[in-house]
């Protein structure tokens, strides 16, 4: 595509929204070429990015102190493609944890943060309880995706955004385990 390969710090405001969308607005590439973007990114990642992910440090280990309390449900809303979402779950061994995963299609007929979230409360409607469902996020789109959707949200500070991305969120922790002090009590 003849683009230089950008700093790693320019890259972190790629994670997070959908991949096309940051290529048209943060690089300026036509619609066309950034799905030619999109197309050459799932290329290396499908065989060898995927692999290149890390889990927080006690992240494991909260999800399955999470999972063994029968009075919580554990959904992801995800903008990646709930193919590629699920092949890192199951790398990391972590999917056993989630009651539901949705995700963004790779044709774009569900693309974004909102309408992920729009999918998921889909599956479970009429029974969704908003009132006791919390957005975990750690950019923009995971808090103005839970408020458009009557959603409380929490922004953790450890991940990729900054405070001043997520300060809208109802709550905000800084780490994993300050994040299980939030979630479960204790110490």
């Amino acid at each position: 595509m003849g683009l230089e390969q950008p700093e790693d710090d320019y890259l972190i405001d790629f994670l997070g929204p959908p991949l096309w969308e940051s290529f048209v607005h943060k690089v300026g590439l036509s619609k066309k070429d950034a799905e030619k973007g999109v197309a050459f990114f799932r290329e290396r990642f499908q065989p060898l990015g995927i692999y290149e992910n890390k889990l927080f440090p006690g992240m494991s280990e909260l999800l399955h102190l999470l999972s063994q309390r029968n009075d919580l449900k554990i959904y992801i809303a995800t903008a990646k493609p709930l193919p590629s979402a699920i092949r890192v779950l199951e790398y990391f061994k972590i999917i056993k944890y989630f009651d539901d995963i949705s995700g963004a299609t790779f044709d774009g007929t569900i693309n974004g943060k909102s309408q992920v979230i729009a999918n998921l409360i889909s599956k479970f409607e009429p029974d969704f309880n908003r009132e006791r469902t919390l957005m975990i996020g750690d950019r923009d789109h995971d808090i103005f995706g839970a408020k458009e959707h009557g959603l409380k949200s929490l922004g953790v500070l450890y991940g990729y955004g900054s405070m001043e991305e997520i300060k809208n969120a109802d709550f905000l922790v800084e780490s994993v385990p300050e994040l299980q002090k939030f979630l479960l009590g204790g110490k």
